[in-house]
């Protein structure tokens, strides 16, 4: 007596239907398990999205020209300058350049005390460069270098303590910075870009390069930031670069960084994190895969009197091992959807706590939906093997 697939899944049903209580406890270990497995590589996938998205923000076709040669007391050593700049703009692989130099400065309050904040000469360029927002008035022009005017615009962080130390600072007011005044034409957005290394936008002062190498009396750059084209690699456009100072500078010591490298090296990383917590869900569905065995087994003792009663009746080895498989099989399915539920929810809640963006993994939901069903497979195999395995005379007079 040969039974079809459908009637062996009606019968697997009637049968967990039958034990509630057994295939409650069975299916919350499943659950528990697939939810988070998925919850798990979801928020692994969605973390390693974040964090090279964050990475990403420095420009992928950026890079920056940083001198590295020895500091000594040698006063007609080389220094990168704007007219750097302005040269590997001619290069085939920079479309633009933005040099900056920066120093420290101190503004006295009104009462008592002092902010410290950063003086940074940047070109026009510069904003474009970073992302900079200006939220008032404007930006550095490429008019006021030629003229040196004595123009400022102010981080959103420095201007609110300035304000809060007492000052005005607002478009159009003067900011007194030691024995300088400056105009303040522009006020930035909080936040407003990332800027280069070691420049806190949001905590510093922008004005014209020019002005501030005049005030600096130093006509040395802090870097110079280029951005390249987007068909150009940028270990092309390293070899390019280095190549140019080779022949006009050639006893500078030049470093070309970018991102990309550190990028890469994430990208490995956060692939590995995310693996890690795909181990660590499927710790939980294996644990819920034994549940499920042992729910399988105490199905085989019970039904003892059932399967040699089928086998009397003609039904083959082949029959009851499938049914008790298609019963474990439908166990760990109706896990496996609960749990993908389970662990699509949960992976949604982490990523509003967080503050993330939410994005649908498909590879997830069928890496855990397939694996419910392969541990079906895996853990009602011994317990339906046992019981084809009985004879039903035995089964039967022990029953």
């Amino acid at each position: 007596m040969t039974m079809s697939v459908a009637a062996h899944m009606r019968e697997a049903g009637l049968s967990l239907r039958s034990a509630k209580q057994r295939t409650l406890l069975a299916l919350t270990g499943i659950v528990i398990g697939v939810g988070a497995v998925i919850a798990l590589l979801t928020t692994g996938s969605i973390a390693r999205s974040e964090a090279l998205r964050q990475f990403q923000t420095l420009g992928t076709d950026m890079v920056s020209v940083i001198d590295i040669s020895p500091r000594g007391n040698n006063e007609m050593r080389r220094v990168l300058k704007i007219s750097d700049a302005d040269a590997l703009t001619g290069l085939p692989s920079v479309l633009a350049a933005a040099p900056y130099n920066l120093d420290s400065v101190i503004v006295a309050l009104p009462g008592q005390g002092s902010v410290n904040m950063l003086r940074v000469g940047v070109t026009a360029d510069f904003a474009d460069m970073h992302d900079i927002v200006t939220a008032e008035g404007r930006f550095i022009s490429s008019f006021d270098g030629p003229n040196l005017s004595a123009f400022a615009v102010l981080g959103a962080g420095v201007a609110g303590r300035l304000r809060d130390g007492g000052l005005k600072v607002e478009v159009g007011s003067y900011l007194r910075v030691q024995q300088d005044a400056y105009l303040v034409v522009g006020l930035l957005a909080p936040s407003s870009g990332k800027g280069p290394s070691g420049v806190l936008v949001d905590d510093s002062m922008l004005l014209p390069i020019e002005l501030a190498v005049r005030e600096r009396a130093d006509e040395e750059m802090q870097s110079i930031t280029l951005r390249i084209g987007k068909d150009v690699h940028y270990l092309d456009a390293t070899k390019e670069i280095q190549g140019h100072f080779a022949l006009v500078a050639p006893q500078m010591n030049i470093r070309v960084d970018s991102p990309v490298p550190l990028i890469e090296q994430m990208e490995g990383q956060m692939r590995l994190f995310t693996l890690l917590l795909g181990a660590v869900g499927g710790i939980a569905l294996v644990l819920g895969g034994v549940g499920v065995m042992n729910a399988m087994l105490s199905s085989v003792g019970e039904r003892r009197l059932e399967i040699g009663i089928r086998r009397a009746l003609g039904a083959k080895r082949g029959d009851v091992r499938l049914q008790f498989l298609v019963e474990s099989v439908l166990l760990c399915l109706m896990g496996g959807v609960l749990g993908a539920g389970l662990g699509v929810g949960a992976s949604l809640l982490i990523c509003m706590y967080s503050g993330w963006s939410w994005q649908w993994s498909f590879t997830a939901l069928a890496l855990g939906l397939g694996t419910s069903c392969a541990a079906g497979i895996f853990f009602g195999y011994h317990p339906a093997r046992q019981a084809a395995r009985l004879d039903p005379v035995v089964a039967m007079r022990e029953s």
